[in-house]
């Protein structure tokens, strides 16, 4: 085994077999890839019955787990042909036991890789068969109330869909907000680069709204939009006269037969501002790229007046007292903003 050079990328390669798992981590120098780590558990007790997908998963958590200080130190490559690896990196939210193993990566610099030769993806297979330590049961408990609120059964949670879709000249676009009981808010907002009348677009933006809940894993669903016509139409009160909406109204139909519990009602416009702001801005913006990623702050007091001296106070100590205690002069939405990791202090992107 030898040190890893510091600024490289270090490469892990993950095994597992219905009775072991192990990593292999490794660095490429020069064209040749050095051991830099290797680490290896029988699985038993409930493990013994997960599925191959899940253990393959398994053994990616342990190793962030064991090793978590090259995880943080370096970005990690992972070598793998299992898509369930890339599927969970990927989602941005699960449920149950996926949902807190995604919780524990959030932190580290983590990405997927095809394997284009073997390498060393046989040696971790070949040490995988015989196992150097006895169980070591993953630590369930994660850091921050904010995660484990999330991960807390999500699925019982009710959600509510505001929606809205906004045509332009040859383009529109349709903005979602997606609320829980306590008030917690996705916002998404597309744009829905082709031509598109207004009841099209409302459509789709209903669309896109209950694919995000799909894709959240959320079973409750209550529907509310300003479209009387997409509202009435949904609820087979209205008969569909325009040809053009028969697959937006089918494609509605089956997506709202996936959900547990789903209602849809009609809210007025001056309640639905939020949507139609997103709506607004995706049929408006102009961007090359697939995604742009777009961050509003509020701002409480005018800019002219903002004190630019250097500051005295160690203001990263005062958010973490702030944290812990709830004593301190940030507002709590800017304070949401901010979640302390490992005794770091860390700020959360658009992203999450």
């Amino acid at each position: 085994m030898v040190a890893p050079v510091a600024g490289k990328l270090l490469i892990l390669y993950l095994t597992s077999t219905p009775r072991s798992i192990g990593p292999l981590l490794v660095q490429e120098v020069d064209g040749t890839e050095h051991l830099v780590y290797y680490i290896s558990r029988k699985v038993q007790g409930a493990e013994e019955r997960y599925t191959a997908t899940e253990r393959h998963c398994l053994a990616l958590v342990f190793t962030a787990q064991k090793l978590w200080h090259y995880f943080l130190s370096f970005p990690i490559q992972i070598i793998t042909k299992c898509d369930p690896v890339r599927y969970l990196l990927s989602r941005p939210a699960l449920t149950g036991r996926v949902a807190r193993w995604l919780l524990t990566l959030a932190e580290f610099d983590i990405s997927c890789a095809t394997p284009k030769v073997i390498k060393c993806q046989a040696l971790a297979d070949l040490l995988a068969q015989f196992p150097s330590g006895q169980c070591e049961p993953l630590e369930e408990c994660l850091p921050g109330d904010g995660f484990e609120a999330l991960a807390a059964n999500i699925d019982e949670q009710h959600w509510t869909l505001s929606f809205d879709g906004a045509a332009g000249s040859g383009s529109g676009g349709a903005g979602i907000v997606l609320q829980t009981e306590k008030g917690d808010r996705v916002h998404l907002a597309y744009k829905l680069n082709f031509p598109c009348s207004n009841n099209e677009a409302e459509y789709e933006a209903l669309i896109l709204g209950l694919i995000a809940a799909k894709e959240r894993g959320i079973k409750h669903l209550k529907i509310a939009g300003d479209s009387k016509l997409v509202i009435l139409q949904t609820e087979g009160i209205y008969a569909l006269k325009e040809s053009t909406l028969a697959p937006y109204q089918t494609t509605v139909q089956k997506l709202m037969k996936i959900f547990k519990s789903v209602s849809i009602v009609h809210k007025p416009r001056s309640e639905n501002r939020f949507p139609d702001a997103l709506a607004t801005l995706g049929a408006k913006t102009e961007f090359e790229e697939k995604r742009a990623c777009i961050e509003i702050v509020k701002m409480f007091e005018p800019s002219a007046v903002e004190d630019f001296s250097e500051p005295t106070e160690d203001w990263p100590r005062s958010i973490k007292i702030q944290l812990s205690t709830g004593v301190g002069h940030l507002p709590t939405a800017e304070l949401s903003c901010f979640i302390v990791l490992r005794r770091e202090l860390y700020h959360r992107g658009p992203q999450g």
